[in-house]
């Protein structure tokens, strides 16, 4: 019979393991922490626009207001200039960190920004297209993470299946 206090063990004990095999192996941990840290970045900012209404993420210069698009815009450029430049990996790593909070934060502002200036809508924060592209943004990227060999799987079987007809060519899956 299990106790029910072990399973919280487990389940840490699956997730070290998924940890390992399925992206410290096979070496997907930039993806990850681009991931993980654009995850939290939009949570924070939609937590925090819940807490905090009024106040609200505000850069005001010289009466503009700078949304946290444009933040992300820079971190972003900031991320990938310095993993360009970077061959050590506590850097890059940094980066990707980075580039995901970039990433959170443009997400974050995108519906508000397709929204403002429209005629039919009015600038919404919480409009729909800010969960659509957050969702669609967050989709790539555990397909990058965790789908790479079944899509390379699935190509070789069609390749093989389309070129192999047409051209006598067979391709192989290693």
């Amino acid at each position: 019979m299990k106790f029910f206090f072990f399973k919280p063990f487990k389940l840490i004990k699956d997730f070290e393991s998924l940890l390992y095999h399925d992206i410290i192996k096979r070496n997907k941990t930039t993806p990850f922490w681009i991931f993980i840290s654009m995850l939290l970045t939009f949570i924070f900012y939609r937590l925090y626009a819940l807490v905090y209404p009024i106040i609200g993420f505000s850069i005001i210069v010289k009466n503009y207001h700078f949304h946290h698009f444009f933040v992300g815009i820079a971190l972003i450029s900031i991320a990938c200039w310095t993993a360009l430049i970077t061959d050590k990996q506590k850097l890059k790593r940094i980066s990707a960190i980075l580039f995901g909070i970039g990433l959170g934060a443009i997400t974050d502002e995108f519906g508000l920004l397709v929204t403002c200036g429209t005629e039919s809508m009015a600038c919404d924060y919480w409009h729909r297209l800010s969960y659509d592209s957050f969702v669609f943004v967050s989709m790539l990227f555990l397909i990058i993470i965790y789908f790479g060999p079944f899509w390379r799987k699935i190509g070789m079987k069609l390749a093989n299946k389309v070129f192999l007809p047409l051209f006598r060519v067979k391709f192989r899956f290693k």
